[in-house]
């Protein structure tokens, strides 16, 4: 079983929540209100990929080069 990181998961629920509280007054006319929403959102978001990354084994194959010239990044022009 894998360890779950309660700290970021905390995180991503607190973020969410403030977020949420955020934009329910931003669209009640506060404008100051969607400074503070996409900042949350912004790390709502961050958090849930860090999540996503840590769960992903080490192996997934997602580092290995494109095929092509052998060049990472490039692909073959040919047909």
């Amino acid at each position: 079983m894998r360890r779950v990181q309660w700290s970021s998961v905390a995180t991503v629920f607190g973020a969410a929540a403030v977020a949420l509280v955020m934009l329910v007054v931003a669209l009640r006319g506060r404008l100051w209100a969607w400074i503070p929403f996409v900042i949350a959102a912004g790390v709502a978001v961050r958090e849930v990929r860090y999540l996503q990354r840590a769960r992903r084994p080490a192996d997934a194959g997602f580092d290995e080069d494109r095929r092509g010239d052998g060049r990472p990044g490039t692909r073959s022009r040919r047909g």
